[in-house]
């Protein structure tokens, strides 16, 4: 026993030295984070020195374990303005290193806002899918007292969906952010939300729903005497107002938004933009003194803001028009090329239709027919693919609206009956009990029997609005393959030949392979084969190409079907056969497929099966949308036919269509 406790002792005695340096080595550490840390708050936030100290300051805190000093001074540097140290992809990665150490992190505020930041990094860098997924993530992270934060990252993911074209999720995000501000009286950002919503609705051409709000903002910012907001908001009306055509209400909103300049505090870029609208708008309409005079103004503003004047469309775009109008459609062409670039850079489509629009016209007096057809062409394109995103959005919008209104109206009209039987009974029973049970039973059984016909008519007209939509959007398939491959397709093939003068044979090979591309984007968008050689031939090829081009084992029952069926069933059944063999290669996880086309007495039956997972259909009997089959149905629907689904988890998939000759 003494020799343990003479051993023990000794034992102490030796390692006291030790522990006793660790300790300072420890203290060392914690007065090395503390030391940067007062360095940091004691510089200038003009310090060149600043950048770098708080980098130090975050490598230090992840050394330490000192992971909530470090996810404050991250979150601190997101803010900081863009610089060598902190770009855009250095926020990025640093954020990306903060998250590595989230489990450490006990407080939720904490975590939501970084995740919030991370999104912020992602929105910046336009990796918006990113960015969305990052704003969710906050949302699930925070908890009721982070209402603020909520209402924010709701704010911004909407921002984040309206860049992906999802306007339905964005107006979606918006109003609820809307509805967590008005309940904390936050109106400054109420504005800011309903701003977004007014561009958003202006984006995809819904232009009454988008003057309502900025009528509404208008009317506050007079109140409150906000003349720089007022301004801005005019400026946006009046766009809205010149894409409709709408030139007097035009020239109104932008007089009105150009008396309220300059701005108590200046703010040259939003002043500049008004003055250019008004040099254009006059342009336009052939005035060229005023036109010049606006011009003029808006030029002083530029000299003090150079991005303005270098790269922004809308400057490069009415400097154009000034040329134009001055006759030097050399200087015109060139402004209007210069104009194009920052519009791409950009990626706003209305200031490429623009640019465009003045290319075709110099390109035409310069006697340039043929940079004048390829301008027009361009022109027509973008605004092509603008009416069509814009097209199935507002469809999209409008029916969402009309479900919610529907479902309002119902409400409504049940409460109302509700009321109404309940006062009825009341003044009535006394008198006549057995004659008020009657006479509510008609009115019920007529009201079921009115909601029945409108519901069947509603039906009907549902279903003949998705057929119309299907052959509409059969034709403009067709028009866009017979553009890519006349139009495009041909200038590639001048282009290849030009290069197979000069022997460049990389290029020819680009050129080849860019050739091929298109013409395979020809081919998805309209079956040629299924012109030249019918169904049945058609189907076989396409079995042929997934047969090749998959790991997925094919066979196939194919009659001759020619003469059998008509060119509109034709159509139909080769885009349901192409549909459902989509959906089992994203979906069934199969290892072989198997399709039958043949003819029945008097019925024309595909089948298509697979091996794959499947599915419980009884749980999913009525989410077609889910499934995908609800185009499938619309489709045979349209030619009369029927579909048949036989699916069991774990047992495969069968899809049979049924139509009649």
């Amino acid at each position: 026993m003494n020799r343990i406790l003479l051993f023990t002792g000794f034992l102490i005695c030796f390692l006291n030295p030790f522990f006793s340096a660790l300790s300072q080595v420890k203290s060392a550490i914690n007065s090395k984070l503390s030391e940067l840390i007062n360095q940091y708050e004691d510089l200038d936030n003009s310090a060149g020195l600043q950048d770098s100290l708080l980098l130090e300051i975050i490598f230090q805190a992840e050394k330490e374990g000192n992971f909530e000093e470090m996810t404050k001074r991250a979150i601190e540097a997101f803010r900081r303005n863009n610089s060598e140290i902190f770009s855009y992809t250095e926020k990025k990665k640093l954020l990306q290193k903060t998250l590595s150490h989230e489990d450490k992190l006990i407080e939720t505020t904490t975590r939501g806002e970084l995740h919030l930041k991370m999104a912020g990094a992602y929105f910046n860098l336009e990796q918006f899918d990113s960015a969305i997924m990052e704003y969710t993530r906050a949302i699930e992270i925070f908890e009721p007292k982070d209402s603020v934060l909520i209402a924010d990252t709701y704010f911004f993911r909407g921002q984040g969906k309206d860049y992906i074209g999802d306007m339905i999720g964005s107006m979606k995000d918006y109003q609820t952010a809307l509805n967590i501000y008005e309940s904390l009286d936050d109106d400054e950002y109420v504005g800011y939300v309903y701003g977004g919503m007014a561009i958003l609705f202006s984006k995809y051409e819904i232009f009454n729903e988008a003057e309502k709000i900025r009528n509404i903002l208008i009317a506050k910012d007079e109140v409150d005497g906000n003349n720089q907001n007022l301004a801005i908001q005019l400026y946006n009306q009046a766009e809205d107002y010149q894409k409709q055509g709408r030139f007097e209400d035009q020239l109104k909103y932008l007089q009105r938004a150009n008396s309220l300049t300059p701005f108590e505090e200046r703010n040259l870029y939003v002043e500049a933009m008004i003055k250019l609208s008004l040099s254009n708008y006059y342009g336009e309409q052939g005035q060229i003194e005023f036109q010049r005079k606006y011009f003029k103004e808006a030029e002083l503003l530029a000299k003090n803001n150079p991005e303005i004047e270098h790269t922004n469309p809308t400057f490069l775009h009415a400097k154009a028009l000034m040329a134009k109008s001055m006759g030097d459609m050399t200087l015109a062409n060139q402004l209007a090329n210069e104009s194009l670039e920052a519009a791409i850079e950009s990626k706003n489509m209305d200031h490429l239709i623009k640019a465009y629009s003045i290319l075709s016209e110099t390109y035409s007096k310069l006697n340039n027919p043929k940079k004048a057809l390829e301008a027009i062409k361009d022109q027509n394109f973008y605004k092509d693919s603008i009416f069509t995103a814009n097209r199935a959005t507002t469809f999209s919008y409008y029916q969402a609206l009309y479900e919610t209104e529907k479902k309002e109206r119902e409400l409504l009209v049940k409460t109302g009956e509700i009321e109404s039987i309940k006062t009825t009974n009341t003044a009535r029973l006394r008198l006549v009990g057995i004659g008020v049970f009657f006479l509510i039973a008609i009115s019920v059984s007529l009201f079921l029997w009115k909601n029945l016909q409108h519901q069947k008519k509603q039906k009907e007209l549902q279903s003949k609005f998705s057929q119309e939509l299907l052959k509409n959007q059969e034709d403009e398939r067709i028009r866009i393959s017979k553009d890519l491959h006349d139009g495009l397709g041909q200038s590639l093939l001048l282009i290849k030949n030009k290069v197979a003068l000069t022997k460049d044979n990389d290029a020819g090979e680009m050129l080849d392979t860019a050739i091929s591309e298109l013409r395979a984007i020809a081919r998805s968008l309209h079956p040629m084969q299924l012109e030249k050689l019918g169904l049945s031939k058609a189907a076989e090829h396409l079995l042929e190409q997934i047969d090749t081009e998959t790991d997925i084992f094919v066979s196939s029952e194919i009659e001759d079907l020619k003469g059998i069926i008509d060119k509109k069933s034709e159509l139909q059944l080769y885009r349901i056969l192409q549909e459902s063999i989509n959906n089992v290669l994203k979906h069934s996880e199969a290892s072989a497929l198997r399709v039958t086309f043949q003819k029945i007495g008097q019925r024309v039956e595909l089948k298509i099966e697979d091996n794959g997972k499947g599915f419980d259909f009884s749980e999913k009997l009525n989410d077609f949308q889910s499934l995908g089959l609800k185009t499938l149905k619309e489709r045979i629907s349209a030619i009369e036919g029927s579909m048949k689904v036989i699916s069991q988890k774990g047992n495969g998939t069968s899809l049979i269509f049924i139509t009649y000759v």
